[in-house]
């Protein structure tokens, strides 16, 4: 059986810019359909997923993925006629009848009706199965559940928004997913995140990592009563959100006009134009009473329930401070929290959850999301030699790890770009910026000078998977490979390992074994023998506010432009 899923809607942004222009004006990202995205699987495997803005270049797209569908018929060597089912990541169908208002009307009808998406694929493809709509949270659940090492489980899917629902609880049994509670929109954690994210001056829906970052360096108390106000929390697991009720008309809820007026009120400033030791503070407040709300309503299901494994998905699920403070709390035996939350990771999902229901679970544990496009070899020399590049060809794979290795341990910074590209936000070893981690200096050189951004944002530490229990928090066989768990530096690697450790001690470290990532351990263990260290600082392959870089040509002309040492790209050094 061969199945589609697609993440993304018919051009929700042009709609509201064009109804809304004032409201839209900037970068606006309040808005559904973004991250848009496609994959492939067939008999239960995953055969190809990317992003659309992988191919446009437009950082978290929300236009409609037709790049990312043609990618990954290309892979499999289909047409959409091909295909058994094409799903999609939003179900809108089912609430047609809530949107009575002219103005709403129109906005289900050309953004979200189920029957347009259908229209916009035969457009393009010609005849194709029917699209079957698939529940927003239902995707994200079979986005986390295909890659998860356990099928019994409570889940908990958590984004900003849904069909109707923000917050969603499974149950998970083997074959069976039943559904616990569904919270609504108006107790939306992820809104109201991302709305205190918008009141600091960074962008909804886009820069909360930053707050993340930077709540480690605020002092959570200055803020906590406003928090504690903002985020009430309640019997059996329920909670309460005042602000978000604040919304009158259509418009108003779109954009949460009253309930950003009320965070401004409540807090008193203007954000934006706060001193950063005061957005801090702001920061590290809400990151405590989101975490603590999180909290409540796991552990509220987990007592109902007798779970013991912890399923995290949707956009919340990749604040790793929260899902490291449930991993540490000791109540689970394991929280496992998927490699695409996103809902990039909903294209996926939205073909997992309907292979599940045909009878066809996909179960890829451990497996890497190496889903995307490869560099190939002849293409990336000659675009090499148009620039004017130095290139060395290697006769083997290992041997160009090797020799990225040893340049990383003179202490140069480069770039791997090798192998399919991962799929979902994190750079995992093929689409990665490397440098050593026991060098203070590396952290402001590649987040000021490299990627120019925030010079407190943390970098993210890769490990042997056999070795990381010796550096970091973590017990002999803990495994994280997809870089979505904050855990602790031992306390002897803290100053060994500066250029990794974040302000409060902590990194959001990547597991990398030698049977699901051999590449990347390859480089790591040869990079181990040069340093004693099998550790380097891995971050994404991209400079600020761009996506990760997907063809020959963007490998090439990021590093033109970061001015990193060496690009290692199918079996090439390309230098200067």
């Amino acid at each position: 059986m061969a199945i589609l899923g697609i993440s993304g809607l018919a051009d929700v942004e042009g709609f509201l810019r064009e109804q809304f222009p004032q409201r839209m004006a900037g970068e606006s990202r309040i808005v559904q359909g973004l991250d848009s995205a496609a994959a492939l699987i067939h008999d239960g495997r995953i055969i190809a997923a990317a992003a659309q803005e992988r191919f446009d270049r437009q950082k978290k797209s929300g236009a409609f993925p037709f790049d990312a569908i043609d990618y990954c018929l290309r892979i499999a060597g289909m047409s959409l006629g091909d295909l058994d089912a094409v799903c999609g990541n939003f179900d809108f169908g089912r609430y047609e009848l809530i949107f009575r208002e002219p103005i709403a009307r129109d906005y289900f009808e050309r953004c979200l009706s189920p029957r347009r998406i259908q229209g916009l694929l035969a457009a393009r493809y010609g005849t194709g199965p029917d699209f079957t709509p698939i529940d927003h949270h239902l995707g994200h659940l079979h986005a986390a559940l295909a890659s998860a090492p356990f099928d019994h489980c409570l889940g908990v899917v958590m984004d900003a928004a849904g069909e109707i629902g923000s917050t969603s609880v499974y149950r998970v049994e083997g074959g069976s997913v039943r559904r616990l509670a569904r919270y609504p929109i108006h107790k939306s954690l992820g809104i109201f995140y991302s709305l205190v994210t918008q009141f600091l001056g960074y962008a909804f829906n886009e820069d909360e990592y930053k707050v993340m970052g930077l709540a480690s360096f605020g002092n959570p108390d200055r803020y906590a009563g406003f928090f504690a106000s903002s985020i009430l929390l309640g019997d059996a697991g329920q909670i309460d959100i005042p602000c978000l009720a604040l919304n009158e008309d259509f418009a108003d809820r779109l954009f949460f006009t009253g309930s950003m007026r009320a965070i401004e009120q409540g807090l008193g400033f203007r954000g934006a134009e706060a001193p950063i030791e005061q957005k801090a503070d702001v920061s590290a407040a809400l990151q405590r009473r989101f975490t603590e709300a999180v909290f409540h309503i796991c552990t509220h299901f987990a007592d109902r329930t007798g779970a013991r494994n912890l399923l995290l998905s949707g956009g919340c699920a990749e604040n790793c401070m929260t899902a490291g403070a449930l991993r540490d709390s000791g109540r689970f035996e394991h929280v496992y929290v998927a490699y695409a939350s996103g809902d990039d990771g909903t294209a996926l999902g939205a073909a997992a959850a309907h292979s599940f229901a045909m009878g066809r679970p996909v179960r890829i544990a451990g497996q890497m999301p190496f889903f995307g496009p490869a560099p190939r070899r002849e293409t990336a020399t000659a675009i090499a030699a148009a620039r004017g590049l130095s290139v060395t060809a290697f006769p083997s794979e290992e041997q160009m790890l090797d020799a990225a290795a040893a340049e990383v341990a003179r202490d140069g910074i480069v770039a791997l770009c090798n192998g399919r590209m991962e799929y979902g936000a994190r750079a995992l070893g093929n689409r990665s910026l490397l440098a050593l981690p026991s060098n203070a200096a590396n952290k402001d050189r590649i987040n000021l000078a490299i990627k120019k951004r925030q010079n407190y944002r943390p970098f993210a530490p890769a490990v042997t998977a056999e070795d990381a229990h010796r550096y970091f928090d973590l017990r002999p066989g803990e495994s994280y490979p997809y870089m979505t768990m904050l855990t602790r530096l031992r306390p002897d690697y803290v100053d060994r390992l500066p250029a990794v450790a974040h302000v409060d001690g902590t990194a959001r470290v990547q597991t990398v074994d030698a049977e699901h990532n051999p590449a990347f351990h390859r480089f790591l263990s040869s990079l181990g023998g040069l340093t004693g260290l099998p550790v380097v600082l891995n971050t994404s392959y991209n400079v600020n506010q761009q996506p990760i870089v997907c063809s020959e040509e963007e490998a090439i002309d990021t590093f033109l432009e970061m001015g990193i040492d060496a690009l290692y790209m199918a079996g090439l050094r390309i230098s200067r």
